[in-house]
């Protein structure tokens, strides 16, 4: 059984599709980060059968090292190098001649900005082709980068020009199309167009359009977008987020609707109320965040602004135009602008 000794090197701590490249070789090669032995360098001829790798090398394999081996054995060579001639990476089965260098694409090193994507591109395909082979439907390859952390099930779709970032999970019937994904949950039967969605989880039926999400929750049969952004939101079932709609680090009901040009901050809004287009909620005074709840069932008429801290009551009614300051009670209405005058010229 071969001992493994890692080498140092500048690149171990580059990020390549989801993992460092140290990580990538300790996972491929089933060994623990608190069992590695990584030195500055390794002059002296070892005493059983070792393999020196460089940490710069992504693309190797348990596979690869043993095979190697199993050549090396049958051919009796006692010292390979991997890579190059002068690579520092070996294996040494023994002391003899070490003249004979293997340069596999399991083997390439990252070393420059060409390596680097020559690098990418081998694992890039590899994480791919795993994926086809799992039922994974990739119809056009070349155009999709997934990062070997993400989950995607048997039976999703991944559509061209697609990045899936991170622990994102894709499951099966979900259909991702022209997007990226970082982290979170895309459930069966849920669409992305376009978008770019971090550590947030997307239900299933939901459908996210060109839009960006992030470290959000979202319902089942919601739709978002396009051009919606959320940050730290947990959106219900059945809603609506419409084109040019913020809303961050709040809560809406099931059934909710902000359909355009809203920005919804620091608020909770109940099920089944509307928002209306050119809302504003007023959460910050210059100095500090304030919160706004809104109940359930109430119509917040258009061009409203919303000065926290304020509560809604439920069933509530704001005619367009209002400035709210004071909390409205439940089932009132609520009109607050300035009357129209009009002059004959």
């Amino acid at each position: 059984m071969l001992r493994f000794v890692f080498l140092k090197s500048e690149y171990e701590d580059a990020l390549i599709l989801g993992r460092t490249v140290k990580r990538h070789m300790l996972d491929a090669l089933g060994v623990s980060e608190s069992d590695a032995v990584v030195v500055g360098q390794y002059e002296e001829e070892p005493e059983e059968d070792t393999a020196v790798l460089s940490l710069d090398m992504p693309l190797v394999t348990l596979a690869d090292i043993e095979g190697i081996a199993r050549r090396m054995r049958a051919k009796g060579i006692k010292s390979l190098r991997l890579g190059s001639e002068d690579s520092p990476s070996k294996i040494v089965l023994g002391r003899g001649e070490s003249g004979y260098f293997a340069n596999a694409e399991a083997f390439l090193k990252i070393g420059d900005t060409k390596s680097y994507s020559m690098v990418y591109n081998h694992l890039r395909r590899r994480i791919i082709d795993s994926l086809l082979a799992r039922g994974v439907e990739i119809p056009f390859a070349d155009s999709v980068v997934i990062d070997c952390t993400a989950d995607i099930q048997a039976g999703a779709k991944i559509l061209p020009f697609s990045r899936i970032e991170g622990d994102a999970r894709v499951c099966a019937g979900a259909t991702v199309s022209a997007s990226r994904i970082v982290g979170g949950v895309l459930s069966a039967g849920a669409e992305v167009y376009a978008s770019h969605i971090e550590h947030s989880e997307v239900g299933a039926g939901a459908v996210v359009n060109m839009s960006h999400v992030a470290d959000s929750k979202i319902g089942e049969g919601t739709t978002v977008g396009p051009f919606a952004r959320l940050r730290g939101a947990a959106i219900e079932a059945k809603c609506r987020i419409g084109d040019f709609v913020e809303v961050k680090a709040s809560a809406l009901g099931e059934g909710a609707k902000a359909a355009h040009l809203a920005y919804i901050g620091d608020a909770s809004v109940g099920a089944r109320t509307n928002i209306g287009c050119g809302t504003v909620f007023c959460n910050y005074d210059g100095k500090h965040k304030h919160r706004t709840d809104v109940g359930e069932d109430c119509f917040i008429g258009a061009n409203t602004n919303l000065v926290a801290p304020i509560s809604v009551g439920d069933g509530a009614f704001i005619a367009a135009g209002t400035t709210l300051t004071d909390d409205v009670p439940p089932s009132s209405f609520t009109v607050g602008r300035a009357r129209q005058t009009t002059k004959i010229r």
